[in-house]
């Protein structure tokens, strides 16, 4: 947290929020991104999505929780991609040639299909019900 700002009468130092006192910069645990007058940031990792540590918080710099496997975000709050259904989050059942790269919806896990070249931009079901 650098410099320290000082009482004008009394000469004690004044942490900012969420630091260790006397010194004043180092983040208390489970925050993080230590600044001299805003202090740090709560990590607010999303328990569902963190992995089961004997020390939870988060990266003191990037403030990054540390995610379970296929969870990621900062605070650990999205499926990767491929997978949907956070917290518990599955994998896609998609033909992954066939997909774009964010593979599915996060939410219901319906594959994102490339468009062919081929196929006009109306869209499949377009194309499929035009006249010959």
């Amino acid at each position: 947290c650098g410099t320290r700002l000082c009482d004008e009468v009394t000469g004690q130092c004044i942490c900012p929020p969420h630091t260790l006192k006397p010194e004043c910069v180092i983040c208390e645990p489970q925050t993080f991104g230590c600044h001299p007058l805003i202090g740090c940031e709560d990590c607010n990792c999303s328990r569902p999505g963190v992995q089961e540590l004997t020390e939870p918080g988060c990266d003191v710099d990037s403030g990054q929780c540390r995610c379970k496997p296929n969870i990621i975000g900062r605070q650990c709050d999205l499926c990767a991609p491929g997978f949907y259904h956070y917290p518990n989050c599955r994998r896609c059942d998609c033909h992954q040639a066939g997909t774009e790269a964010s593979v599915c919806d996060p939410v219901t896990g319906q594959c994102h299909c490339k468009v062919s070249p081929l196929m006009p931009s109306r869209g499949v079901s377009a194309w499929l019900n035009s006249p010959a």
